[in-house]
């Protein structure tokens, strides 16, 4: 009977050593994967990043024409955990001109964008998906100037190259909506954007 014990009592001691070896293993991999893949986003978890856009309205200003392709700039501070930051920021971005009626709009807004990367390759590359929310206003220049309030929403995919410690190159693009409220309909836009990522602290 205590020989039996004795099997029984070594046999629970190596069950409870192999589970407790797997749990510092798996903690062990967390802990060696989680900054790798804020790495490939930002070696700090504060980052400042700017960018330049280029962007193609897909939708009319109720009858007003919105043909070709127009610029626009974007400053954001993002925090990061793991595979996920949050960004909070200000775009402004010219959506038309009309020269012959001396008329200019731009959009004007703050914003907050979520990323997710999917993937990190080779520590440097990490494609990501985004989304997007903001309010702002469209600002009407000509004769008179006038203001729409306008709450945007939208998504989109990158991809962030990692080309020092502390800089990053970000490819992306969009797909965002600006919603103008009850009888100021609303208009969709690519947006391609190119920005530098630089890591604070």
């Amino acid at each position: 009977m205590i020989t039996t014990a004795s099997k029984q009592f070594s046999s629970w001691q190596g069950v409870v050593a192999r589970r407790l070896a797997a749990a510092v293993c798996s903690v062990a991999l967390a802990l060696a994967v989680v900054p790798r893949v804020a790495a490939a986003q930002s070696r700090q978890h504060w980052s400042l990043q700017a960018s330049g856009e280029w962007v193609s309205p897909r939708k009319d200003y109720g009858g007003v024409p919105t043909r070709g392709s127009t610029l626009g700039w974007e400053l954001q501070g993002r925090y990061t955990f793991g595979r996920i930051s949050i960004g909070a920021g200000y775009q402004r971005s010219t959506v038309f001109k009309l020269a012959a009626a001396d008329l200019t709009g731009t959009l004007s807004m703050g914003f907050l964008e979520p990323r997710l990367v999917v993937v990190v390759v080779a520590q440097r590359v990490a494609p990501y998906l985004a989304g997007r929310i903001g309010y702002g206003a469209l600002l009407l220049r000509g004769t008179p100037d006038s203001r729409q309030e306008s709450f945007t929403y939208g998504g989109g995919a990158g991809v962030l190259i990692a080309v020092v410690p502390r800089v990053a190159l970000d490819l992306g693009g969009q797909y965002f909506v600006a919603n103008f409220g009850s009888g100021g309909g609303s208009a969709g836009y690519l947006m391609a954007r190119l920005g530098l990522a630089i890591g604070l602290f």
